[in-house]
Formats: C-alpha cells, sequence, structure tokens
C-alpha cells in the first residue's frame, strides 16, 4: 500500500498549488508498521512546516513591496536570509531588503527588511517556551536530548542555544517584576505585631 500526504496552499492572489510532502510504503499489517513511525512523523511535520512557511513568507512579501504609507512600490536593496528557529527545525527564510520610500522621513540610501523586523526575536515562542520548561526540571544537556528526541528539531539545537534562551526568559520576567522592595507591609514593628493572629 502506498500512502501520499499533500497539502494545498490555497490563497486569493494565486491559484491552488499542491505540495506532495511524503509517500510512505507499507505491506502487511504488522505492530512496528502500524501508523506513523517517529521518523516518519518527524518528516511529515518538517515538510508541512516548510510547505507553509514558504506560503506565508510569500504572501507577506507580497504585501511589503508597496508603501503602507503612499502605496508606491518600493526599490529592492538586495535579499538575503535570516535563520527563525521552530517547533520543527531551523527555517532559513528569504528575507528582502526595501530602500525606504522618498516619503517617509528616513536617510536617502535607508534600508528595511520588514521580514527581520517582523520575526525580531528569530526562535517561536512555542519553542522558547518548552526549552524554559524543560531546563528548569533538567540540564541544559538533557533538555537538548529530550527535544530533539521527540521533534523534527534535526542538528540545530545546542545546549548554549537552550542556555540563553532561559536566560533571556530569565531577564524578561525579572524586568516584568520591577524594583525589589525590602519589605511589602508598610509601618512598624508594633503596627505589624496587632495585624498578626495570636
Amino acid at each position: 500500500m502506498r500512502v501520499r500526504i499533500q497539502v494545498v496552499v490555497e490563497s486569493e492572489a494565486i491559484p491552488a498549488v499542491v505540495h506532495e510532502v511524503a509517500t510512505m510504503e507499507r505491506d502487511s499489517l504488522q505492530p512496528e508498521g502500524l501508523g506513523l513511525t517517529l521518523a516518519e512523523a518527524k518528516d511529515l511535520l518538517r515538510g508541512v512546516q516548510e510547505t507553509m512557511v514558504a506560503a506565508q513568507v510569500a504572501a507577506f512579501e507580497a504585501e511589503q513591496e508597496c508603501c503602507p504609507d503612499c502605496g508606491r512600490a518600493r526599490r529592492r536593496n538586495g535579499r538575503h536570509a535570516i535563520v527563525y528557529r521552530s517547533l520543527f527545525g531551523k527555517l532559513r527564510l528569504g528575507s528582502p531588503r526595501f530602500y525606504a520610500c522618498p516619503c517617509q522621513d528616513a536617510a536617502p540610501r535607508a534600508s528595511l527588511s520588514p521580514l527581520a523586523e517582523r520575526l525580531p526575536e528569530r526562535t517561536a515562542p512555542e519553542l522558547a517556551y518548552l526549552e524554559s520548561k524543560l531546563a528548569a526540571l533538567m540540564s541544559y544537556g538533557l533538555t537538548v536530548d529530550v527535544l530533539a528526541e521527540i521533534l523534527p528539531l534535526g542538528e540545530g539545537l545546542a545546549k548554549t542555544s537552550v542556555r540563553r534562551q532561559v536566560q533571556r526568559v530569565a531577564e524578561r520576567a525579572e524586568g516584568e517584576l520591577g524594583d525589589e522592595q525590602f519589605s511589602f507591609i508598610e509601618g512598624c514593628q508594633r503596627d505589624w505585631s496587632e495585624c498578626s493572629p495570636a
């Protein structure tokens, strides 16, 4: 038996596009061949992720070709790749650079990258959450091993990246706490004694 899995991308701007993500062969029914294996599930998720992201980035890029203020077409200033870490592996996204529109108050040769501005963190929030959650429960090395075992992350995850992510989360949480206070109860010891139950 052959199973083909396809992703259909539909958009108002273009006709539907069909991408074949995976083809799997199965012979007679065996316990180890029933349904998807972990490796097949990882490949399938990776394929769906790459197809979906490519379509999303292409749609976003098409939206950004014109100035949002005046509607004039922007001149291109090259293209570079940005790396975005997701639950399903590292994604290399083509990010066009545009010269700033003359209608905006910018330097004459200033350029911008809308995709890089839209994705400043370069790490999916879900991956940051799982890295931080697991690193709070076990070592960075074990966190990397567990995530690589169950998710199609590939070879891209390292202990140092998990450590940096945990540090960023800790700094953000520390910043949200505000200034440290010596005591949260105002007044003197005599007032505190009167408030405490006997």
